[in-house]
């Protein structure tokens, strides 16, 4: 089978959303983008390259990207740019190869599968969390105090053991109503800035920064080339929680009845910050 670059994924993404699809790579925060991109060829991959296609002009590029640790890349003159995380300078062979063979060679959609998840609980392992966010930066909320609800989840539910920070986001989102970022020195809630509002109530709040929680003390679980972001520990506490049944019917209110109003009063308060 030829190879064609529209015939493969263009970016293996590390996706922020812990609600992402379990069939999707899991969330790996990376390290700053303030390395410079380094053109090399002969390191890991470029290795890999001489094992796999020895015969395709192919340059690697290593960054520093946050959020894509994999791409390719046609160009004008017909040669391939294959630009990777700069952790896949270390990557021990059998990855070297997946991430070649995801790319450069004609696989089948399975295979594809098979082989980006491989990479990346990989990659997982290897790969630098970014800097935490800066205090200054967190927004705790105009009706709702996140801190402060953070700080009552924490000491009912976990005896005041988590040191994290909390803070709304920048965007609205119909997807992911919070996420988990690990980061360093001390991992992110990110809650949906369309939850600021009166309309929202304080239990519902306090179960959603519970099941964000959740993830900082039940870890993904990498079950073979699957990871399972929602392991059996993980559901069991969150199915404990008072408020697990009645939240999944509060959230279908807010995307349904409750979405205009509250997303357009979302994106009015964000608008009114902006100077």
């Amino acid at each position: 089978m030829a190879y064609s670059v529209d015939a493969l994924p263009r970016q293996l993404l590390l996706f922020e959303e812990s609600g992402s699809d379990r069939r999707t790579p899991l969330l790996v925060p990376l390290g700053t983008d303030a390395v410079p991109e380094i053109a090399v060829c002969g390191d890991a991959l470029g290795a890999a390259l001489l094992r796999v296609n020895p015969t395709r002009s192919v340059a690697v590029h290593y960054t520093a990207n946050r959020r894509v640790i994999l791409s390719s890349s046609e160009q004008r003159d017909g040669s391939v740019v294959l630009r990777a995380h700069a952790a896949f300078r270390i990557a021990p062979e059998p990855i070297a190869e997946a991430a070649v063979r995801l790319y450069l060679t004609g696989t089948a959609r399975d295979e594809q599968r098979r082989l980006a998840r491989a990479i990346t609980r990989w990659h997982r392992q290897h790969a630098l969390p970014p800097a935490g966010m800066a205090a200054d930066e967190q927004c705790s909320g105009v009706h709702h105090d996140l801190r402060a609800t953070l700080h009552r989840v924490n000491r009912q539910h976990f005896e005041a053991s988590l040191d994290i920070d909390i803070t709304f986001g920048a965007h609205v989102s119909r997807r992911l109503m919070g996420r988990h970022e690990r980061r360093s020195p001390r991992s992110l809630i990110v809650i949906n800035p369309l939850l600021d509002h009166t309309w929202i109530t304080a239990w519902y709040l306090d179960f959603l920064v519970f099941h964000e929680c959740l993830h900082e003390v039940v870890p993904p679980l990498l079950d073979g080339m699957r990871a399972v972001l929602h392991p059996q520990e993980f559901r069991e506490r969150e199915q404990a929680h008072p408020h697990f049944s009645r939240a999944r019917e509060y959230e279908a209110w807010i995307l349904g009845p409750g979405w205009r109003k509250l997303s357009a009063a979302a994106r009015a308060a964000r608008t009114k910050a902006i100077p």
